[in-house]
């Protein structure tokens, strides 16, 4: 990687089911890590997988990328995109956004056997497209997913809400 920023998306395997309280915990993690390294990003959770882009400086990336692949709340982790990112990020006002979606919204199901499907760089893209697509729809309308931001939330708010549902 030769630009100062760095832009990734990846997808793995939840170790808790649906819904679980886990969720939260990766969020304020997640919030407080970002925040604090001026990363940006959205973590869409389906029934069977997360999915995640971030976009951030070099150094804290790769910090994150180690901290990400050490936890265990997830498994399977599997890089679709690692790029250069320019310095406008496409997640621009989220520390980390969270919301949900179905698998079949994306072709992202998971085969019969259990595994998931490929995902072409170009692919990938639209993928980040659409999660900077649902970030922004998201600051602007909500979601109806409780553990999402709500609109005109700040970040310190969102915390705090987050740290009453833990």
């Amino acid at each position: 990687m030769s630009a100062p920023y760095r832009q990734i998306l990846y997808r793995s395997l939840p170790s808790h089911p649906d819904f679980d309280r886990s969720d939260v915990a990766i969020l304020r993690t997640a919030l407080q890590f970002n925040a604090a390294s001026g990363i940006t990003g959205y973590l869409v959770r389906t029934a069977d997988q997360f999915l995640q882009a971030l976009h951030g400086p070099q150094a804290a990336m790769e910090a994150l990328l180690a901290r990400i692949a050490a936890d265990e709340r997830h498994s399977g982790f599997d890089m679709l995109l690692d790029e250069d990112g320019s310095a406008e990020s496409p997640f621009e006002g989220w520390a980390l956004g969270y919301d949900h979606f179905f698998e079949m919204e994306h072709g992202l199901e998971l085969t019969g056997d259990g595994a998931p499907p490929p995902v072409s760089v170009a692919q990938a893209r639209d993928l980040i497209l659409a999660l900077a697509r649902a970030a922004a729809d998201t600051l602007r309308f909500g979601s109806g997913f409780p553990q999402a931001r709500m609109p005109g939330e700040t970040d310190d708010a969102y915390l705090s809400r987050l740290e009453q549902m833990a």
